[in-house]
């Protein structure tokens, strides 16, 4: 099944923050040279001194970086084992074994999280991509979203409540449920006009149904309320500019997906 919002658009727009997925984006847009040395000369070190966090973190960036994601994994695990407190390289993790396409141990990773940090959106959103991908059914993703959103609420965590509403909104898209995506962001908007994310969800939207007078009216209200220290700002905007100058089929090129007959309402 094909998704509507791809890795980075669904990553940016659920939590106004840096990422896991943005990192993995933002090491390939630096310079490469002498960068295979810096990582050699790294892993020497290691060799060394294997308790040598900033030199692990190093060699994890130089092979993500080349797109060595298998090589990557062993030096991923070792700063789990250096930093068990830090989420973000088992987010990494997670992330590096869905792109792989081992979306068993995507699933275990991002699960072991969810233990202990149940109400972390990216965890969650990793969460729903991967069954979505391992073709588990709605049921089962919007079961596992309501749940969190129900300990949000029980818990009043509002900031958390709202990212994981925004994040159900997406995954109706992903889902082929464009409208009822649409009506969930319209529900966001009404409770907080300010927030730019769901402006920039239905522009997406109204894109895909290919409604350009709609989409550029949401994309208009995006682009005067983002930030502009927004970390993904530039991405997403890139993204507005290509739904505004293509045509529906391409702009669904333009995101890399594949939709069925049945995902576009006629």
């Amino acid at each position: 099944m094909g998704c509507c919002f791809n890795r980075r658009i669904a990553f940016a727009v659920s939590v106004p923050s840096v990422d896991s997925a943005e990192i993995l984006k933002e090491k390939e847009k630096k310079t490469v040279e002498g960068k295979n040395n810096e990582d050699e000369m790294n892993e020497r070190v290691l060799e060394n001194d294997p308790r040598n966090v900033e030199a692990v973190k190093v060699v994890v960036y130089g092979k993500l970086r080349r797109g060595k994601c298998k090589e990557a994994e062993k030096f991923m695990k070792k700063l789990i084992d250096l930093e068990p407190n830090e989420v973000e390289w088992r987010l990494l993790l997670a992330l590096c074994y869905e792109t792989m396409g081992y979306l068993s141990k995507a699933k275990r990773v991002y699960s072991e999280i969810l233990e202990t940090r149940p109400l972390l959106v990216r965890a969650l959103h990793g969460l729903a991509t991967v069954m979505n991908k391992n073709n588990e059914g709605p049921a089962a993703v919007f079961e596992m979203l309501n749940k969190a959103l129900e300990l949000a609420i029980n818990e009043n965590k509002v900031t958390e409540e709202r990212n994981i509403r925004i994040l159900t909104a997406q995954m109706l898209v992903v889902q082929g449920n464009l409208e009822e995506g649409l009506k969930r962001c319209q529900d966001l908007i009404d409770q907080n006009p300010r927030d730019f994310r769901p402006y920039l969800c239905q522009g997406i939207i109204y894109s895909l149904l290919d409604k350009k007078e709609e989409a550029a009216q949401q994309f208009e209200t995006y682009e005067a309320l983002v930030p502009k220290e927004f970390p993904q700002r530039g991405f997403l905007d890139d993204i507005t500019l290509a739904a505004k100058g293509t045509s529906r089929v391409q702009f669904q090129r333009e995101l890399g997906n594949q939709f069925s007959d049945q995902k576009i309402g006629k």
